[in-house]
């Protein structure tokens, strides 16, 4: 008896959670920066400066984020996944402790001034991590036992 699971669930979230990163990267992080011109300073200190370059931009980080997602999908045992949607998660985290602080440690301030692209963020990193629990290429073997007065294989139940 072998049992095989298909693993569309997982390829699904993935796929999903990836458009959102990227689309993400695109968006505003905060009411004056979209994450394509946000400094990578931005996730260390309170500095919301911008940048030309999408390579040195939370932007990229994003989308970086989704090309290991993509690569995750090939990975039979979906470590990589988790991996993915970790690193989206504790970058939306470090946004946000930088945010509080420089909203001066008002939380309704906060929530009012981060935007789009953060929640995509932080969306696509717990739906990675939650597409890294569906293992989807898991098999489960039985072996067969020889009957010794046949010459046929028998299978066991267990």
């Amino acid at each position: 008896m072998m049992v095989r699971t298909n693993g569309s669930g997982r390829v699904l979230a993935s796929v999903l959670a990836v458009i959102a990163l990227v689309i993400g990267a695109f968006q505003g992080w905060t009411a004056f920066r979209t994450g394509d011109k946000l400094t990578l300073h931005a996730l260390t200190g309170n500095d919301f400066g911008a940048t030309g370059d999408i390579v040195k931009s939370v932007g990229g980080l994003s989308i970086l984020i989704a090309l290991v997602a993509v690569v995750a999908l090939v990975d039979p045992s979906a470590w990589l996944t988790r991996l993915a949607g970790a690193a989206a998660v504790i970058v939306a985290v470090m946004f946000a402790v930088e945010a509080y602080r420089y909203y001066g440690h008002d939380f309704n301030t906060l929530v009012h001034n981060l935007r789009p692209g953060f929640w995509l963020e932080l969306g696509a990193g717990v739906v990675l991590l939650l597409a890294g629990s569906f293992n989807s290429r898991r098999a489960v073997v039985v072996p067969a036992a020889v009957d010794e007065n046949a010459d046929t294989l028998v299978e066991t139940r267990r």
